[in-house]
């Protein structure tokens, strides 16, 4: 494992083609009040958080034992259509109260632009499906007019340290950002482990770090005692994709309903799609 350490500014981890996989973020300047947003976002989890009842599926998952709630459009495990996020009614006061929080839309918006800024290609291929599902199906709730993601997961409880995983279900050619949050120290823990890549990676508490989730399996190293972690991870289902790509249908629904040539333009694009997919990553 090789350790990258934390300096101010944005880091690109490119591979031997020098396609940019991941994007160490940072943060902005403390000048532009971000230790307040910082300081915001974690007091906005905690007192939001007391005494919600979370559901056991949020409480334990296969990133550890910590609530994870989730907020936002998804599509996927047999649904026909795309739809919000289903919450208890503690759960989306809490939730809904953090899209509506002053600091969490400044994380969006700071999300939203440096992911355009580094990835203009990636992020409208985000964006344009996002407006498309919105414009087609009215009833769904998009989280941040200023974010292309389509879901948020808020990772709670003061010990937000993930086990190794992948997120199978996210975009696979695609980027998720993930942000960390609260009192620790990001020398001695905290740290975002890319297994795949054989990388330990420093990540202070308000920074961002883009990573193909579904495709690297990553976790956390433990934080010290008396210290506390969050996480707000931003994506987007790659089912949302396949539905627009579909034209409003499941692929299911595609094949049952497509003429001959729709379903043999399907199958080049499928054939070709991890080639056109390595494009979202640029050269750099």
């Amino acid at each position: 494992m090789r350790l990258i350490t934390y300096t101010p500014g944005s880091r690109p981890i490119v591979d031997r083609h020098r396609r940019m996989m991941v994007l160490i973020a940072g943060k902005p300047r403390d000048e532009d009040g971000w230790a307040a947003v910082e300081n915001g976002v974690v007091d906005a989890i905690e007192q939001g958080s007391r005494g919600v009842s979370f559901s056991e599926k949020q409480r334990i998952h296969k990133r550890g034992r910590f609530p994870a709630p989730a907020v936002g459009v998804s599509h996927g495990g047999g649904e026909l259509a795309p739809g919000n996020r289903a919450l208890s009614a503690g759960v989306k006061t809490f939730m809904h109260g953090l899209l509506h929080n002053h600091c969490f839309i400044r994380l969006a918006g700071w999300v939203g632009r440096t992911f355009e800024t580094h990835n203009a290609p990636m992020y409208h291929a985000y964006s344009s499906t996002l407006t498309s599902l919105t414009s087609a199906l009215p009833h769904l709730r998009r989280n941040y007019s200023n974010n292309p993601f389509a879901c948020m997961t808020v990772n709670c409880g003061g010990r937000a340290i993930c086990e190794p995983h992948g997120d199978f279900a996210n975009k696979p050619d695609g980027w998720c950002a993930v942000s960390p949050f609260g009192p620790f120290d990001h020398s001695k823990g905290g740290h975002i482990v890319l297994w795949d890549l054989k990388l330990v990676i420093e990540l202070p508490p308000g920074s961002t770090i883009y990573l193909p989730s579904a495709l690297i399996i990553h976790s956390n190293i433990r934080i010290r005692a008396g210290e506390r972690r969050y996480s707000v991870t931003h994506y987007s289902a790659g089912g949302l994709f396949r539905w627009v790509y579909n034209g409003g249908r499941t692929d299911e629904e595609f094949w049952s309903q497509a003429s001959d040539e729709e379903k043999e333009q399907w199958e080049v694009d499928r054939e070709r799609r991890w080639s056109d997919g390595l494009k979202y990553f640029p050269v750099v």
